[in-house]
């Protein structure tokens, strides 16, 4: 951590903590190391003290938010446990952004859609799980041009559909929590392009296309029969 805490302050940027606590470095050691603006990722792993044998909130945690250090879900395939989630947030301790930690080990296990619908299934508002997956992790990069709708910010924008019903969720630890809402991606535009639209809410009705489509190509003709133009802005 000394290392990180020296190159960071020479690059003038925060330092993102993914560690292993041991008996000669604490998990409290760890925390009171870390600076204002330093995120501690992979919050409810396993390996962390988050939950005492008396059930309450390691009391470490509110001590470092309140220097500035910032908690961030890291969700990924080895590093969500609802043992911890559910009792800290139920004690009113929720990550300052969350996040899936996506990469080729875990695609098939998490997504966004997936991180964000635990935690409104545990309880958390929809506009604080908004706010804690786009507007914080924007702060905490240093990047308020994203997250964020208004003139002059880039047009990043993810349409969900909040689905009520039963719905089940599973943890790294295989353990299944149960639900009653679900967001699902239904469009998601970057720097005002579509770029993902699985339900065609921005295709044209096949009826109302155009010419081309209708049109059976000659052998070697490349062009397809597209009913519009599409992706488009």
């Amino acid at each position: 951590m000394d290392r990180a805490i020296e190159c960071a302050t020479l690059a003038n940027v925060p330092v993102m903590y993914d560690f292993w606590p041991r008996s000669e470095r604490t998990y409290e050691d760890l925390l009171k190391k870390m600076r204002p603006g330093d995120i501690h990722t992979h919050v409810f792993a396993q390996q962390f003290p988050i939950i005492l044998a008396d059930g309450k909130v390691n009391p470490a945690l509110a001590e470092a938010r309140a220097r500035g250090v910032i908690f961030d879900v890291g969700h990924g395939a080895g590093s969500f446990w609802f043992r911890n989630a559910v009792p800290a947030e139920k004690q009113g301790f929720i990550p300052d952004s969350m996040s899936t930690d996506l990469h080729t080990g875990d695609y098939n296990v998490v997504s966004m859609n997936n991180v964000m619908s635990k935690f409104l299934a545990m309880g958390v508002p929809l506009d604080d799980v908004i706010r804690r997956s786009t507007v914080n992790p924007a702060a905490e990069i240093r990047r308020p041009e994203l997250g964020t709708l208004s003139i002059g910010k880039d047009a990043d924008i993810a349409v969900l559909e909040l689905t009520k019903g039963h719905f089940s969720y599973i943890d790294c630890g295989v353990a299944r929590m149960d639900g009653n809402v679900k967001l699902t991606a239904r469009m998601t535009i970057r720097a005002g392009r579509i770029s993902y639209d699985p339900s065609g809410l921005s295709m044209v009705e096949w009826e109302k296309a155009r010419p081309q489509y209708f049109n059976n190509p000659d052998k070697g003709d490349s062009l397809p029969a597209r009913a519009d133009d599409y992706p488009r802005d």
